[in-house]
């Protein structure tokens, strides 16, 4: 089934096209009206079922992109900070692939000491 927010939004965009007729733009008014409730689509804010690493990343570029205001960066960071207090429990990852990784921190020189630290104790926790 197609995406009633994409079928939503194609309906909006013909009734905001000046060169769509005016029958169009009455049909279009009613399907947004019968069908799909006057056009509300309700967003979902729960990322359960999402990538949580596509997540962090988008929020990540929130925090680095200087068209987003003030208040939309801060929302972001606080989530972000949400996400990582939650914890680095690494279910649903390959244990070998996350020791490799974590062994491949220690070293590369481009790591700081911090970092490497919380990598070794990580592995010793493994």
């Amino acid at each position: 089934m197609s995406n009633p927010g994409n079928i939503i939004g194609g309906h909006k965009a013909n009734l905001s096209n000046p060169n769509t007729s005016e029958e169009s733009k009455q049909h279009s008014m009613e399907v947004i009206e019968n069908e799909y409730g006057g056009g509300n689509v309700g967003q979902s804010s729960d990322d359960s079922s999402k990538n949580p690493n596509n997540v962090a990343g988008g929020l990540k570029a929130t925090l680095k992109n200087s068209n987003v205001s003030e208040e939309a960066k801060d929302s972001a960071e606080e989530r972000l900070n949400d996400m990582s207090s939650e914890g680095s429990d690494d279910s649903g990852k390959n244990p070998n692939n996350v020791a490799r990784g974590l062994k491949a921190t220690l070293k590369n020189p481009n790591v700081s000491q911090e970092a490497k630290d919380n990598a070794e104790q990580r592995l010793n926790d493994m």
